[in-house]
């Protein structure tokens, strides 16, 4: 667990008592989190992927939300290759979710 240390209102001070495995566990929760949001602020809720996986919607909106979430996913893909190979807590905390650009026509 992370404890922040104050002095007079101002943080001086930063305690990481977490293994590795746990800083690690806890960046990827946080990308997982990261990559569900994106998807779901793009509008793609689970009966719309349901609805574009099946071809419901005209092509080109099926492949722009098919792209999307394979956009998403290879974000946390990138993210999770970066989390496992980091040697300190800190390393796996810097790693960021960079949220792919939403095509048009979602």
């Amino acid at each position: 667990m992370k404890t922040e240390v104050y002095s007079n209102g101002v943080l001086v001070d930063t305690i990481d008592n977490r293994t590795l495995d746990e800083a690690k566990k806890y960046s990827l929760d946080l990308i997982r989190v990261a990559t569900s949001k994106a998807i779901m602020d793009a509008g793609i809720d689970e009966k719309t992927q349901l609805n574009a996986a099946s071809g419901v919607y005209e092509a080109e909106r099926c492949e722009a939300i098919k792209s999307y979430i394979v956009a998403c996913r290879n974000e946390y893909l990138r993210c999770k290759t970066l989390i496992l190979s980091t040697q300190t807590n800190d390393e796996a905390d810097s790693v960021q979710f960079i949220q792919p650009q939403v095509p048009e026509g979602i």
